[in-house]
């Protein structure tokens, strides 16, 4: 049997089909040249149904909302970013919402 992957990862692509959803996991360089940067290394490729990646999308956000709570940290993300990934910040903000 082969190995489970154990990797990290800074971003990821998703693709979805009739059939399912391919999640490819990324790594940037580690020192990259700022006047040509490097593409992201592949890391691994996941493939499920898109009911398996609309699930763990909720398992993922409840887990991380307990951490927050628990930890009473609130996991900051810059707006920058969410810019850059067309998330406008009301979406954002409504979506992680701490539950009462």
């Amino acid at each position: 049997m082969t190995e489970p992957i154990d990797a990290y990862t800074d971003s990821f692509m998703i693709s979805l089909g009739p059939y399912g959803a391919s999640l490819t996991f990324q790594m940037s360089a580690a020192h990259p040249d700022p006047s040509s940067p490097a593409p992201p290394v592949k890391v691994a490729t996941v493939r499920m149904s898109i009911e398996h990646a609309k699930t763990m999308v909720m398992i993922m956000r409840r887990h991380i909302q307990q951490f927050e709570e628990q930890t009473g940290v609130r996991v900051p993300v810059a707006p920058r970013l969410l810019n850059q990934l067309g998330i406008a910040p009301e979406d954002w903000d409504m979506f992680w919402k701490p539950k009462n």
